[in-house]
């Protein structure tokens, strides 16, 4: 979690997010988010700049600041430990200066503060390990710390605070917070015993001083904490069980208000104790894609099956099939290959005393035919069900369904609806979802640290229905209205090159959409990816559309218009490359589906003004003279 603090300083959450260093002093993160946790480095990047500092004491040069303050709230001496490592495992130069102390850190970026006499420390020695002290700091002030990377290499920084001197007592970092923690409440006594097992099927709600931006945060560990040392802010904080489980749990303290962030360095744990209420069976399952099937080579599958229930399942079946043709290669359970028994088109696999809450995983891997017995564009649907389903409250999850089209090539980083891009309108209701699976990978040189999917829903969906039912990893996901923000932080995913198999992650989630649909209607979805630093990887925008009937194969699409200049300022030009093509409709609209822009032709090429339009990312959808659709992403500047 990151919060605004007196203007524009930040203070970070549980972890560090893949943005954890600030370049400038304005925008200083709290220290307290970086204590003992390495953090990457910053390179290419241009000097601190000078125009806030009247002196960087020892520093003859500034390359790729990275800007802290440290909050005091106990008075004492401290000391740190700077620490940097190159990604190849080399130590590397580390160099600093800090200055304090300050009673504020409303307008401390200036040449009036950060001058000589108020330098604590400073060194621009070769040393990779550099160690400070502050002496005789004060309950409620601050100092402000710089760090450089001299070398210019990418690595990661560790800050250690050492303790303090021998002479004076300890200082204590402000590193106060709020804990919010449920968990099944076996007993019913309002306290965690030992044994009782944190509750994953709900959500942390919480808002800062009223300010009506709420956040839902959704953590299977059944466990959050929003780090704050502004002793101003006042939160309100509550938890909701999950509506699919909410007639069988209760939470007894479902909410907190008024609560003040204690200082001396206090983060106050506040529980919430979830009963059940009787009795009751749920066990569902799902399928995840782990790729795309490509001819000739092997294609994952992720099948896993969850105890949601109350008392332990003795045993059941998880039966899974796919289309003829593909061989079923090996079959595996906690990373152990496991004997199946085959079917016609599948197999079918038996469990043992799965526990309360327990989710396990199978990974599936079968063979692609080759050319010709599939054809780029087929559509491979694979199904599983698990049993038994007497009793289950929710029997509509126990079967999912995973469709994918053969390609030839592919991008790792992409999302995909699991009915496939054509959906029966009249095998579709209200009560209904649709399940998207949004895949990453990292292919770059080095393991990512940290990665971030954000999704930014459209218009059609009800946001209020999302739910997170599946994730390669651990994560938090904060909900802002439309906004869906997955955090995976110290997530080290390998890179390709290093580590293929495990250079993958996914999330899959649900999330109904808005009633009121009608055959023809298209609901897009898009998601973007960061991996540390860099910037955001854009999948590409899978478009659920209702039809009278599903398709057997992939619709044809007119692929043959070129969209130029792209980026754009003024002026979008379409132009059909074919000449059996003509442009007969163009439908322009934003993120959020809400068309801008929309007319009928009848030509091989058209001009758009748009200098009307905001800067931003839209898509552009042209419709061709045989009535074939294709989407084009457009970014104007």
């Amino acid at each position: 979690m990151k919060k605004l603090l007196l203007l524009t300083f930040f203070a970070l959450g549980n972890c560090l997010y893949a943005q954890n260093t600030a370049a400038t002093c304005e925008s200083a993160y709290s220290l307290c988010g970086a204590l003992g946790e390495p953090f990457q480095n910053t390179i290419n990047a241009v000097s601190a700049d000078s125009t806030s500092v009247a002196s960087f004491g020892c520093l003859a040069t500034t390359p790729n600041p990275a800007w802290f303050y440290l909050p005091i709230s106990q008075s004492g001496d401290l000391t740190f430990t700077m620490t940097q490592i190159s990604d190849t495992g080399a130590y590397i130069d580390v160099d600093f200066i800090c200055w304090g102390p300050f009673n504020s850190l409303d307008g401390v970026c200036g040449p009036e503060n950060l001058k000589p006499e108020t330098q604590v420390g400073c060194s621009y020695s070769t040393a990779p390990i550099e160690t400070f002290t502050i002496v005789g700091a004060t309950e409620g002030d601050y100092y402000m710390i710089l760090i450089t990377n001299f070398s210019n290499q990418p690595g990661t920084i560790t800050i250690e605070n050492t303790g303090g001197t021998n002479v004076g007592p300890q200082g204590v970092l402000n590193c106060s917070g709020i804990n919010l923690n449920a968990f099944l409440d076996a007993n019913a006594n309002g306290t965690q015993d030992t044994g009782e097992i944190s509750f994953p099927y709900g959500n942390f709600i919480y808002e800062a001083n009223a300010d009506g931006n709420v956040h839902n945060v959704t953590a299977f560990s059944g466990d959050f904490t929003i780090y704050d040392q502004n002793l101003t802010n006042v939160y309100d904080v509550s938890y909701e069980v999950s509506p699919q489980f909410a007639a069988y749990y209760t939470v007894t303290t479902p909410s907190y208000t008024n609560l003040a962030v204690e200082e001396a360095n206090n983060i106050v744990t506040y529980n919430f104790p979830v009963v059940s209420t009787g009795d009751y069976h749920d066990l569902n399952t799902s399928i995840i894609a782990l790729g795309p099937p490509i001819p000739g080579f092997s294609y994952d599958y992720s099948i896993t099956y969850t105890n949601s229930g109350v008392g332990v399942l003795p045993t059941g079946t998880v039966s899974f099939t796919i289309e003829p043709g593909f061989e079923i290669l090996e079959v595996y359970l906690g990373g152990v290959p496991i004997i199946v028994t085959p079917t016609a088109t599948g197999f079918e696999y038996t469990f043992t005393n799965l526990q309360p809450f327990e989710t396990a995983v199978l990974y599936v891997s079968v063979q692609v035919p080759l050319l010709p017995d599939v054809a780029l564009g087929d559509l491979v649907t694979a199904t599983v069900t698990v049993t038994p389903l007497e009793d289950d409250v929710e029997p509509e999850d126990n079967t999912s369904t995973s469709v994918r089209e053969v390609v030839g090539s592919y991008d790792p980083n992409d999302i995909t609806e699991s009915r496939g891009r054509e959906i029966e309108i009249n095998t579709f209701d209200d009560a209904d979802y649709l399940y998207y699976t949004v895949r990453f990978q990292n292919t770059g040189t080095y393991h990512a640290r940290n990665a971030r999917i954000e999704d930014l829903l459209g218009t059609q969906f009800d946001y209020s229905t999302v739910q997170v039912i599946r994730s390669s990893h651990d994560f938090t996901m904060d909900r802002q209205n439309n906004h869906l923000t997955w955090t995976f932080n110290n997530i080290y995913l390998p890179a390709s090159q290093d580590n293929e198999p495990a250079s993958h992650g996914y999330i899959y989630f649900r999330v109904k959409p808005l009633p009121g649909y009608e055959v023809g209607d298209i609901i897009p979805n898009s998601a973007d990816i960061y991996f540390d630093f860099n910037p955001a990887i854009v999948t590409n925008t899978f478009e659920s559309e209702f039809v009278e009937r599903a398709l057997a194969v992939k619709p044809v699409v007119a692929n043959s218009f070129v969209l130029y200049p792209n980026p754009a300022k003024n002026l979008v030009n379409i132009t059909a490359s074919a000449n059996s093509d003509t442009i007969a409709a163009v439908k322009i609209y934003d993120l959020t589906g809400k068309t801008i822009y929309t007319t009928k032709a009848n030509a091989a090429s058209l001009t758009i003004d748009s200098a009307a339009f905001a800067s931003g990312t839209y898509f552009v959808e042209v419709v061709n003279n045989a009535g074939a659709k294709t989407v084009q992403k457009l970014l104007i500047e």
